[in-house]
């Protein structure tokens, strides 16, 4: 009975956040708000259904705006502005609260600040956070103090080399970053209390050094992409490689990272009771999502993890699509900027209502490819995900890979076998080295195997497309006969089963 006017209402709150997200700096007053929600709850006491899910959506919208309004961190977006403006050389202090990226000519990391030092050594209380860019020296770590000095900047948009328009100031801004300093100077002021964050940064870190000892380059930072999500593992060749050749989603976590960590928790737990077994692997989704950084992607996986966790405690019935539309809300409640700012979000969540709503179709279409090694369902795993965020991905970027479907079939069936046996070299590399080299071997053959495959595939002329930029109308267009076409599927599969019975 609650579903129809929860999904008006989730509605209405997703048109009332896109509506803020695309006129961002427009002021959405309380009186604006309270007005919408007047107007939707005297729909709603109309005696006519339709009408009262109208109503309802209003209501919705006027949560959405509230929401995103509240959102905007109106006291750190501004705080540094004059330095900006000025290009002005600043000293802060802050905490660095995210998990230090370390590239080839410099570190990365986000620092929380909360004192300015002037010139004449007073010091000034402020609350915002700025993007740092540091030399290698230095080995930081998540909730470090510490001291920078360098030139403030405000973040602007700027044209990609597909001339797409990147917003790096509302990019930066969902996480609420308002600030970057490149080429700062940074000294390590406090090591910072001990935290879980930082305990698990400090474990995943373990791993990473264990897989760099056993495992060679360039295979070692395959694994750590596939395995852990590691930013720039691959090095700028070999990403413009799998970016090519459409296999980048390999080496950023996806929802089979968190499945693999549910299957293996319940078979080790699985002399326990059904709750007590629940629970440890609620805990370890937590455990493994903070490890990895917690992405978008890993969040949306473990919420609906979660939610096939609780359904078989309670002997649900699991609707997989309705996990992932509550799992997308819930990320949105929490921070309502990722709708519209985030890609990496909008792939993920296309990608996956891909898989659900198109794999199952196209498993018949493709019955005369055979099963063996994963071939037939790799295929179709990776034109349904392909299906639903061609439209977005040829507007946002403007790049689309002709062979991707081939180089997902030769490769995808290795993946979690590389990823498992990776995952035991890490551990028995930590834990008896001796043994290690026996695990590693294969571990290397597997990713060879990949790398190999990329290679080969990448040097194919006109592999790859860019598209010139388009109106986002046609877009929406694309999408349009997408949903049509899913319908249509839908259609055609409730008569077929109508028939049967």
């Amino acid at each position: 009975m609650l579903v129809k006017p929860l999904s008006f209402l989730s509605v209405g709150f997703l048109v009332g956040v896109l509506i803020h997200s695309i006129w961002f700096s427009m002021p959405i007053s309380l009186f604006v708000v309270l007005m919408l929600l007047v107007i939707g709850m005297s729909i709603i006491w109309i005696p006519k259904k339709w009408i009262i899910y109208i109503g309802i959506s209003i209501v919705g919208c006027a949560f959405g705006l509230l929401r995103f309004s509240v959102a905007i961190n109106t006291t750190g977006q501004y705080q540094l502005d004059l330095f900006a403006a000025n290009a002005e050389n600043i000293l802060v202090h802050g905490t660095i609260i995210d998990e230090p990226i370390k590239k080839k000519s410099y570190n990365q990391f986000t620092l929380k600040a909360d004192n300015l030092i002037t010139h004449g050594k007073e010091v000034l209380d402020i609350d915002t956070s700025i993007l740092i860019k540091t030399d290698t020296y230095t080995d930081y770590e998540y909730g470090q103090e510490v001291i920078v000095q360098g030139v403030v900047q405000k973040p602007e948009a700027f044209l990609t080399e597909n001339d797409r328009i990147f917003d790096y100031e509302s990019y930066l801004a969902k996480d609420e970053i308002f600030y970057t300093m490149s080429f700062a100077e940074a000294s390590i002021f406090e090591p910072g209390s001990p935290s879980l964050q930082r305990s698990l940064y400090r474990l995943k870190n373990n791993f990473l050094n264990s897989i760099y000892r056993f495992i060679p380059e360039p295979e070692s930072g395959l694994l750590s992409g596939i395995l852990f999500g590691q930013k720039s593992a691959l090095g700028e060749d070999l990403e413009d490689k799998f970016r090519i050749v459409g296999l980048m989603h390999i080496v950023v976590l996806s929802g089979y990272n968190v499945s693999l960590v549910i299957q293996v928790f319940m078979k080790i737990l699985h002399f326990l009771p059904r709750s007590v077994r629940a629970i440890g692997a609620v805990l370890s989704i937590c455990g493994f999502a903070l490890l990895v950084g917690a992405g978008p992607t890993v969040i949306r996986a473990s919420i609906m993890a979660v939610f096939i966790v609780l359904a078989d405690i309670v002997y649900a019935r699991y609707n997989i699509t309705r996990a992932l539309f509550i799992a997308g809300i819930i990320m949105i409640i929490w921070n309502p900027m990722i709708l519209y700012f985030d890609i990496s979000f909008q792939l993920s969540f296309l990608a996956t209502y891909g898989l659900i709503q198109c794999a199952p179709y196209l498993e018949k279409k493709f019955s005369f490819l055979p099963k063996f090694l994963s071939i037939r369902s790799s295929a179709t795993a990776t034109i349904a995900a392909q299906i639903m965020v061609l439209p977005l991905l040829i507007y946002s970027i403007g790049e689309f890979s002709l062979i991707s479907p081939i180089v997902n079939v030769l490769v995808l069936f290795a993946v979690p076998v590389a990823m498992l046996m990776g995952f035991i070299t890490a551990i028995v590399g930590i834990g008896l080295p001796i043994v290690a080299p026996i695990f590693a071997i294969i571990t290397t053959l597997l990713l060879k195997y990949q790398l190999w495959i990329v290679d080969v595939f990448a040097r194919i002329p006109f592999s790859y497309i860019k598209i010139p930029a388009f109106h986002w109308v046609f877009m929406i267009i694309m999408y349009l006969g997408i949903f049509w076409w899913i319908h249509q599927i839908s259609k055609n599969n409730h008569s077929a089963s109508a028939q049967e019975i």
